[in-house]
């Protein structure tokens, strides 16, 4: 058998073994990679098929050692790629991007490279060279909804509104029959506020895919802000019947307990939210938060405190939890726990202190910081978290409504009205009649 033979034979085994790799036989697979070895071990695509195989047993590091043997015979751009995605797939992003750039030095820049590096990036919160990566990939290849999607996301995150419409126009015509370009372009409507705008393309958007629900839902949010609330139940109740409803249960109870929260049913709100949480496959945040504030608003202490406890104890550092650990004392305070809820202050003030050492910006955690200081009566300590925000000009109307409240706790009214006026002028909903601010 001449040099010429050997060659076809392992190119022969090369590829049945990448057939066999994507019907997932990889044990024959791997079988016909070792005969491949054994009779030629200098051939690159062998190893890279091993890769293959490694990448789906999800083996990354094995895939990686394979990938890294063909690259030792072979300086080819591809196998610099696929080393890169194995990096990426076990977190590894700056080794991962030293070696896509590898590859295109060495001249690979298919439209994939592209994207990945784009999500390298991303991933490595680089969301502007990210963005950059997505749009080489789109001008290689324009039809791939995948790539439009991420451009529009990272056009979002970067706050290019703007950009990110055009772009959720533009997939609307290049691929008009994937609704995710619909649900952008909704999405994108409400956060300019143009709320009957969206409730017109998302109606049409809802009409072109009459069993998509996550459209549906958007029809009904759109309806919502616009001050249909109305139209918004009714068509929620239609959309309960739709094939695909269970699959966004979660999002549409939640926006029907926010809708009767708004129109003031806070039965039909409690409801709604105990179904949301009943029906989530997760621990279900949004919903406990508004259950919260519907118990505690309706001086239901106990079960406010008892959601309130299922948040702290769930313990996932976000603003639920901040709230939560809050609101956990006031209940206490409400139910005549007095010690027990000045400890949970206390502890509450130190945790907001620290949260406000690690992150400068959470602002939220200095208010909550005022507000428990104000339970404990050490007024002067609150007014001087208040001042700070004041001092920083950012505009938060909370911070003249606690500073109103400590003036009224104080017996100086007329100094709380005026701090309950700045409130309103900066948030209008704020602006309570007498007898609301003495209940």
């Amino acid at each position: 058998m001449d040099m010429n033979e050997t060659t076809l034979q392992v190119l022969d085994l090369n590829r049945q073994a990448a057939m066999l790799i994507q019907v997932g036989n990889v044990d024959e697979a791997s079988k016909k990679l070792d005969q491949a070895i054994e009779i030629d071990p200098m051939i690159p695509d062998t190893y890279r098929n091993y890769g293959d195989l490694y990448m789906v047993r999800e083996d990354y590091a094995e895939a990686k050692n394979s990938y890294k043997k063909a690259i030792l015979i072979e300086k080819n751009g591809l196998y610099y790629f696929l080393y890169g995605n194995a990096c990426f797939m076990t977190d590894d992003f700056h080794e991962g991007l030293k070696y896509y750039n590898l590859a295109v030095e060495a001249g690979y820049d298919d439209d994939e490279m592209m994207f990945f590096m784009g999500l390298a990036y991303e991933r490595a919160n680089d969301e502007m060279t990210a963005l950059r990566y997505y749009n080489k990939a789109l001008l290689k290849n324009p039809s791939r909804p995948d790539y439009m999607v991420k451009q529009i996301e990272m056009m979002i995150r970067l706050e290019d509104y703007e950009n990110a419409e055009k772009a959720a126009d533009e997939m609307i015509v290049v691929v008009p029959d994937n609704y995710e370009g619909y649900h952008y372009k909704t999405s994108l409507l409400l956060k300019r506020e143009a709320f009957d705008e969206a409730v017109s393309f998302s109606k049409k958007a809802a009409d072109k895919f009459p069993e998509d629900a996550d459209l549906m839902y958007d029809y009904c949010n759109s309806l919502t802000l616009a001050g249909h609330m109305d139209d918004a139940l009714s068509e929620i109740s239609k959309a309960k019947r739709f094939k695909h409803y269970e699959e966004s249960k979660r999002q549409f109870l939640l926006l029907e307990a926010e809708i009767y929260a708004e129109k003031g049913d806070f039965d039909s709100a409690k409801k709604a939210c105990l179904a949301c949480i009943e029906s989530a496959d997760e621990f279900e945040q949004d919903a406990r938060f508004l259950l919260m504030n519907l118990y505690v608003g309706n001086k239901e202490f106990e079960s406010g405190y008892a959601i309130a406890d299922q948040l702290v104890q769930h313990h996932d550092e976000n603003s639920f939890y901040y709230a939560a650990v809050f609101y956990r004392a006031i209940c206490l305070k409400e139910l005549g726990k007095k010690e027990e809820s000045e400890a949970l202050f206390r502890d509450a003030s130190m945790l907001y202190r620290v949260l406000t050492l690690k992150n400068p910006d959470a602002l939220d955690a200095y208010l909550y910081r005022a507000l428990c200081f104000k339970e404990l009566a050490e007024y002067d300590r609150a007014m001087e978290i208040l001042d700070f925000l004041d001092n920083l000009d950012v505009g938060i109307a909370e911070t003249y409504l606690v500073r109103a409240d400590i003036y009224d706790l104080k017996g100086m009214s007329a100094e709380a009205k005026a701090q309950r006026e700045k409130a309103a002028h900066l948030k209008p909903i704020l602006n309570l009649s007498d007898d609301e601010v003495d209940e």
